[in-house]
């Protein structure tokens, strides 16, 4: 039998409302958000601007081809 202190232990832990074998806290992952959507965006563009200056750096032809583009 659990005395005083082991039981409150065990309702801090979980409020008893969660089905028997599950503790009640969630392993699902949080929800995407806006800000995570804006953060894989901005990493691809990071990603194909780095490879764009590593393809100008390595081919005078692919540099004159984006500089005809930009100017």
């Amino acid at each position: 039998m659990l005395n005083r202190n082991e039981q409150s232990a065990i309702t801090l832990a979980g409020d008893g409302s969660a089905p028997p074998g599950n503790s009640g806290i969630s392993t699902a992952p949080p929800p995407v958000t806006q800000q995570d959507t804006m953060r894989d965006s901005a990493t691809e563009w990071i990603q194909s601007a780095m490879q764009t200056s590593k393809q100008m750096h390595c081919n005078e032809d692919f540099r004159r081809e984006v500089a005809k583009r930009l100017f």
